[in-house]
């Protein structure tokens, strides 16, 4: 029996961490590597964030490769488009074909519709397939049906960025599924609902980009690859100007398909930031807190030294300073250093498809990605048309991650000053506040010295007012078990007399726990609490007393609560409640089964 409640009260335990937590357990949970490792990081990323990038690639490459389908690949020195050879187009379209089955397969999975090894073989031979295909068509079409006088179209830059697209699906999905054979994770992609909406969310967005680049291509008498372009720089709120909208019916539906594209990708956005918040920035805070007190308990373990409970709860909390200060460096560092990978290698293509110097790409890249589009400079060749179109889609992610690595590191800056400011005021005002409490200080000593006479009504007063208020952090009862006066001895009500007396200990108890209950719920969410107040916790929820730190290496352990990104004060009123509610039916159990 005893054992028996022992693993419930374990089980009790991991379920309220469970719920307090930052990040989904199961994330961590369903890898079979060591938090501590330097292979936890990498794993972790394979199986969370390859399906998603997966999942992101696919319905952006159909999109893609149907601009490269309906559009022509060439056109003449006139400017006179001419149809695809019909071998060039047959391949093109079972190509196609073949990409929209492995993105509907990767979907169904997606909606665990599809097993993990069966979508996996269709998407990673089915992508394959696709990319091989078209690059050996566009490879064909380049050497044979390009004379000199023809040159390529949109077109034919969309299908050969699509064959990059493809095999980039499969390259991912391969290294997704020799994780899963090298035992790193079960068969099954390590995603949260968010990260599942992700892929539908984009998904929308690349049929509302098909279905747009259709209707404009009517509306303003262009091609549907140009179509494709006008509609990105839209949705995209970008606006170079190069293609604008003349009539009226092109002019209303710009404003429509424009509201409603933005609204999608703010969707998009959302859930992108939602993941780095819920997901990545917890797990990798987690990893390099477990990392430091791995090695922190094994050398106090090797060399024997014992600490005190308060000295490894210091040393626990300054893991986790370090580990937030570096993971908020490293994430600035990591995203600067991305952002301006992909601001140069697009300012690079531009310079080479465009003929712009490369200032002038660095300038026309740097506008589009904070979406300020001047107009004096956008895009005119099939090649620098069709990578702006893939590189302003990519880049919505991108800045969606330096949006929210910038906010979070700016907000902790402002909060480390307003505390520093109101530590450098508090220092310079303790002058004046001493000489306050001396002044008044001096005021009462003068008032206790000076002549009283009491009526008899300040007597009775002064007497009322000794005893017992209900106010603030006093004592609601008036005195305690030890305190209170024993009763006369009678043996009819004497076991009653003992019972009440247990009762109004135990009320007494709880009360106090109800206390620093309505104290802790006025806390803010990422608050921390002290050693006193965990020490308290403990000895409030143990039965056998305060067992659990007993051990003076508790707070570096495995058993630690803060070895975990946590909300404390959230941690601390779920397992005081639950040890209420448990004391209670306790309680009212014993008395009832007394009467």
């Amino acid at each position: 029996m005893v054992r028996k409640n022992s693993l419930d009260a374990e089980r009790e335990y991991k379920r309220l961490l469970d719920e307090s937590l930052s990040f989904n357990r199961d994330k961590v949970v369903i890898l079979n590597a060591e938090p501590s490792s330097s292979s936890f990081i990498v794993w972790f990323i394979i199986s969370s964030y390859f399906p998603v990038i997966t999942a992101c690639l696919g319905p952006i490459s159909n999109t893609i490769a149907v601009a490269g389908i309906v559009g022509k690949w060439r056109v003449d020195a006139a400017g006179k488009s001419h149809p695809d050879p019909k071998g060039v187009y047959a391949v093109n379209v079972v190509s196609l074909v073949l990409g929209c089955f492995s993105n509907l397969v990767l979907l169904l999975h997606f909606s665990k519709k599809v097993g993990y090894i069966r979508a996996q073989l269709i998407n990673i031979v089915g992508w394959t397939l696709a990319g091989g295909l078209l690059l050996a068509d566009v490879i064909v079409c380049s050497q044979r049906y390009f004379p000199p006088n023809f040159q390529r179209t949109v077109g034919f830059w969309y299908a050969s960025f699509t064959v990059l697209l493809y095999f980039g699906s499969t390259a991912l999905l391969s290294i997704h599924y020799c994780g899963y054979k090298a035992g790193k994770y079960p068969a099954k992609f390590n995603l949260t609902d968010s990260e599942r909406n992700v892929m539908i969310f984009t998904f929308v967005l690349s049929i509302w980009f098909i279905w747009g680049s259709a209707m404009f291509s009517k509306l303003i008498n262009i091609s549907f690859d140009e179509a494709l372009y006008f509609c990105t720089v839209s949705i995209l709120t970008i606006g170079l100007g190069d293609i604008v909208p003349l009539s009226v019916s092109a002019k209303i539906m710009t404003l429509l398909y424009s509201m409603s594209g933005v609204i999608i990708l703010g969707l998009i956005v959302a859930l992108t930031r939602s993941i780095l918040q819920s997901s990545s920035g917890p797990i990798l805070f987690f990893n390099r807190v477990e990392t430091a007190r791995t090695k922190v308990y094994e050398k106090l373990i090797a060399s024997g030294e014992q600490l005190e409970g308060k000295q490894a709860f210091e040393v626990i909390k300054n893991i986790r300073k370090v580990s937030v200060q570096r993971q908020k460096r490293w994430s600035v560092l990591s995203t600067l250093i991305v952002f301006i990978g992909f601001w140069l290698l697009g300012a690079l293509v531009f310079h080479f498809a465009e003929r712009w110097s490369y200032f002038n790409c660095l300038y026309f890249c740097f506008l589009c990605l904070i979406t300020i589009g001047f107009g004096d400079y956008a895009p005119r060749t099939g090649c620098g048309r069709a990578f702006f179109v893939i590189w302003a889609i990519c880049a919505v992610p991108l800045m969606t991650a330096i949006i929210n690595t910038v906010g979070d590191t700016l907000h902790s800056m402002s909060s480390d000053l307003q505390i520093n400011i109101a530590k450098s005021s508090a220092h310079l005002l303790s002058p004046v506040f001493s000489l306050f409490d001396k002044l008044c200080s001096l005021y009462s000593k003068c008032r206790k010295q000076a002549p009283t006479n009491l009526s008899e009504t300040d007597e009775t007063y002064s007497k009322r007012t000794s005893e017992p208020q209900i106010e603030g952090n006093v004592e609601l009862l008036p005195f305690n078990s030890q305190e209170r006066p024993p009763s006369k001895p009678d043996s009819n009500n004497g076991s009653e007399a003992s019972s009440d007396t247990e009762l109004v200990t135990k009320l007494q108890d709880y009360l106090q726990v109800i206390r620093w209950l309505r104290e802790l719920s006025h806390r803010k969410p990422g608050s921390k609490l002290d050693f006193d107040e965990w020490a308290r916790l403990f000895s409030s929820i143990s039965d056998d007393g305060d067992k659990s730190l007993e051990d003076p290496h508790f707070w570096v352990s495995k058993e630690s609560p803060l070895r975990y990104p946590l909300d404390e004060p959230r941690y601390v009123m779920r397992n005081l409640l639950i040890k209420l509610e448990i004391d209670i039916e306790r309680l009212v159990r014993k008395n009832s089964n007394e009467t």
